[in-house]
C-alpha cells in the first residue's frame, strides 16, 4: 500500500511553500516523525513524515513550489523485520 507524505501547512492560511532541501533519498527507510525535507514558507522549518515506510518516488524537485496538500514523497509500507 502506498503511503503519502504532503505538504503541510506551517501556519493556517499558507498555501503553499518551497521545498528547499530532501532530507531523505530514495531507497531511505523513515519512521513517523522522521524529518524528511526543508520547507520554506515566510518562514523555515522541517517537515516530518506522518508514516513509516521506505521512500519509493519523490513527485517533487528541491527548490519547487508546492501547494499545500499535495503530495511530495511516496512510501511504501516496510514488512516488519524479526
Amino acid at each position: 500500500m502506498a503511503l503519502y507524505v504532503l505538504m503541510s501547512p506551517m501556519y493556517k492560511t499558507m498555501t503553499s511553500g518551497k521545498v528547499d532541501k530532501f532530507l531523505v533519498r530514495q531507497g531511505d527507510k523513515v519512521k513517523k516523525g522522521s524529518p524528511v525535507a526543508e520547507i520554506t514558507a515566510e518562514g523555515y522549518y522541517t517537515l516530518v513524515s506522518e508514516y513509516e515506510g521506505r521512500v519509493k518516488e519523490f513527485y517533487v524537485g528541491e527548490g519547487e513550489y508546492v501547494e499545500i496538500n499535495t503530495p511530495i514523497i511516496e512510501l511504501e509500507e516496510v514488512e516488519e523485520e524479526d
